[in-house]
């Protein structure tokens, strides 16, 4: 089986959702964000303050290159994986690319709390997250095979909607 990779904003349950598709699947989970801090020995939060969203980024580019080397895994990717069109492409190559779609009030409910969001840590972090949401939208869109609404849905609900459409056998 070719890669599946979750895209979408943060708060669109790329993570949750990618480890509930992987047990149905039965195949491996790899969460991006997750090998960058592991990689760089700094949370995201650190790296952002102290290396900045440039080495973030190329940090990321570089693991998505070694990760889509692989197969039989699902990716959660950051949410600004998309703004690199070299990532775009080799995700296009190397699997299956879904768009975790979800309004933006939904989202700003999710991470409006959060304290691990980078982008969103200025003076008035829901525009900022809007801003994001209006740059990155029609780059998940056109970046996707498959999209679906995650608005009012648990992950898991969201992982058998992922599971029935692109992979149950008919």
């Amino acid at each position: 089986m070719k890669n599946i990779y979750l895209i979408g904003m943060m708060g669109s349950g790329k993570t949750t959702t990618g480890k509930a598709l992987t047990k149905l699947l039965s195949i491996s989970f790899v969460d991006l964000d997750d090998q960058i801090v592991e990689r760089v020995g700094k949370s995201i939060n650190d790296i952002f303050a102290t290396e900045g969203e440039s080495y973030f980024r190329t940090v990321e580019s570089e693991l998505l290159l070694e990760t889509s080397g692989g197969r039989d895994q699902v990716v959660a990717t950051g949410g600004g994986i998309v703004l690199n069109a070299a990532n775009r492409e080799r995700m296009k190559n190397t699997g299956v690319v879904i768009y975790l779609k979800t309004s933006l009030n939904v989202l700003w409910d999710r991470v409006k709390s959060k304290t691990d969001r980078p982008l969103l840590r200025d003076r008035d972090p829901q525009e900022t997250l809007a801003a994001l949401f209006r740059d990155r939208e029609p780059l998940y869109e056109a970046g996707a095979d498959k999209s679906f609404l995650t608005n009012g849905k648990s992950p898991e609900s969201v992982a058998v909607e992922i599971y029935k459409a692109c992979f149950e056998k008919k």
